[in-house]
C-alpha cells in the first residue's frame, strides 16, 4: 500500500548508516530529517510515503528517503539488544505504574521510562543521520532541539476518520469509532505522561494540515517543498574541502 514503507528499505537505510559507529562526521552538515505527528485515519503513512518519493524525485540530490514508524520498535529492539517479544509491550498506549512494575518484576520486560528513553534515544540518532521520516512516538519533541528536523501534524474530523478506518480495515462504523478513539485517546496519554505536552498543540509543529481538506499526495507535495525551500534543497551541496599535507 505504502511503496516507501518497507522492512527492505528500513533494512537497508540500517546497513547504509549504522555499520561504523565511530565515523568522525564533524564538520559535514547535518541532512534534513521530518517528523510527522498524526491523528489516526489522518493519514500519517501515506503522506509520509509520498513525502519520501516526492522528495527523492525533487530535491537536487535526489537522494533517497526512509519512513521509520512500526519499523521504529524493531531498531530500539536492536540497538539495545531486546529480545522481539518486548515489541509488545513498546505500544504507545498508557499502562498503569503498578502493572508496569510487576512485569518489570517478573522478568517480562524493562520499566516503560527504560523503553522510552531508548526509544527517544534511537529517534535522535536516526534524525542526525537525516533523510529520514520518523512517524508518531513524539519524535517532533525528542528532536525539537534539532536544526535540521522539519515536523509537520496531520488532523481531520472525527467523521471523516471513522470513514477512513472503516475503509482501510473493513470495519463497520461502532468498531472503527472504537478503533479511533482508541488510538487518539493512546497517542495523547504517550505524549501527555512521558513528555508533558499536548500533541495538538500547534506551536510544536512548523506546519498543521487538515487531510480532510488536502488529498493525502497534495499534502505531500505541500510539506515537500516547504521543506526544500527551508533546507535549500534544490541547490546541491558543494563538496567538502579535504586538508592535505
Amino acid at each position: 500500500m505504502w511503496e516507501n514503507i518497507s522492512t527492505e528499505k528500513t533494512k537497508s537505510f540500517i546497513e547504509r548508516h549504522f555499520g561504523a559507529k565511530d565515523k568522525d562526521a564533524s564538520g559535514i552538515p547535518a541532512k534534513p530529517s521530518v517528523t510527522i505527528s498524526r491523528q489516526e485515519g489522518a493519514g500519517g503513512l501515506a503522506v509520509a510515503s509520498d513525502l519520501a518519493n516526492y522528495l527523492e524525485k525533487q530535491t537536487a540530490s535526489h537522494e533517497t528517503w526512509t519512513v521509520f514508524s512500526q519499523h521504529l520498535v524493531a531498531k530500539v529492539l536492536e540497538d539495545h539488544g531486546h529480545h522481539e517479544g518486548i515489541g509488545g509491550f513498546m505500544k504507545e498506549g498508557h499502562k498503569g505504574s503498578l502493572t508496569d512494575a510487576f512485569e518489570e518484576f517478573l522478568g517480562l520486560h524493562p520499566s516503560t521510562w527504560t523503553l522510552v528513553e531508548q526509544t527517544n534515544a534511537t529517534i535522535m540518532r536516526l534524525a542526525q543521520i537525516g533523510n529520514v521520516i520518523l512517524v508518531g512516538r513524539g519524535a517532533n519533541i525528542v528532536t525539537k532541539e534539532l536544526e535540521n528536523v522539519f515536523h509537520v501534524h496531520l488532523v481531520g474530523t472525527l467523521e471523516k476518520r471513522i470513514k477512513r478506518a472503516q475503509e482501510v480495515f473493513n470495519l463497520d462504523e461502532k468498531a472503527a469509532t472504537k478503533y479511533i478513539k482508541q488510538k487518539d485517546k493512546s497517542r495523547r496519554r504517550y505524549i501527555k505522561d512521558n513528555f508533558d505536552q499536548d500533541m495538538d498543540n500547534p506551536l510544536l509543529y512548523h506546519v498543521v494540515i487538515n487531510t480532510d481538506l488536502v488529498q493525502y499526495n497534495e499534502a505531500a507535495r505541500m510539506i515537500g517543498n516547504e521543506i526544500i525551500a527551508h533546507f535549500k534543497l534544490d541547490k546541491i551541496p558543494k563538496l567538502q574541502k579535504v586538508g592535505t599535507i
